[in-house]
């Protein structure tokens, strides 16, 4: 008997490195050398197989960034930590991309999963920004919004810099971006806002 955990796991593995079509009950049957009844007593569907990675790469991004950060004053610190322990996952090997090679390949149930869960990602980057506001830390009139929408993109392109060109310096010019933007908001703090 094959453990759920142990079926996950090897899921994760398949579609790093096939994708999530790859993910069937019956490839994974064969790579665990069970019988497929075995995966699918954890699992009826291939669907669900899939979900299961979103959810465990979801349970690892909490693991790793969101929880830490927890323990963090709130306001820009508390965001400032979310962003680096956030480049520091993504920049990990236990980062594996799978919600970005998910929603690419799989319209239907799976892409919509993973784009709730990455709206979610960027309402609670959004969340803290606003604190931040609220708390003084950025200035009045800073839109938090447009705070997510930037600094997810620096990390976003740092992704597909390394995945497609493969230069891991990405990683260091999100950082380098991140702390610049987050500078430029700080330095604006007694400004007049533009009209």
């Amino acid at each position: 008997m094959v453990s759920r955990k142990k079926v996950v796991a090897v899921a994760a593995e398949v579609s790093a490195a096939d994708g999530f079509e790859a993910v069937t009950t019956q490839r994974l049957a064969q790579d665990l050398g069970v019988l497929e009844r075995d995966v699918s007593e954890h699992f009826s569907t291939d669907e669900l197989l899939q979900q299961s990675i979103v959810w465990a790469g979801a349970d690892k991004f909490n693991e790793a960034v969101t929880e830490p950060a927890s323990t963090v004053p709130e306001g820009i610190e508390r965001l400032r930590s979310l962003l680096g322990l956030w480049v520091d996952y993504a920049e990990s090997d236990a980062y594996r991309g799978e919600f970005v090679g998910g929603a690419a390949e799989l319209p239907g149930h799976i892409r919509d999963l993973i784009a709730e869960i990455a709206r979610s990602w960027v309402e609670t980057l959004a969340g803290h920004a606003r604190l931040a506001v609220e708390r003084g830390d950025l200035p009045p009139g800073t839109d938090p919004h447009q705070v997510a929408f930037e600094v997810h993109g620096l990390v976003q392109e740092a992704n597909w810099t390394f995945g497609v060109l493969g230069n891991r310096n990405a990683y260091h010019r999100a950082r380098v971006g991140i702390e610049h933007r987050v500078g430029s908001w700080l330095h604006s703090k007694d400004r007049p806002k533009p009209l």
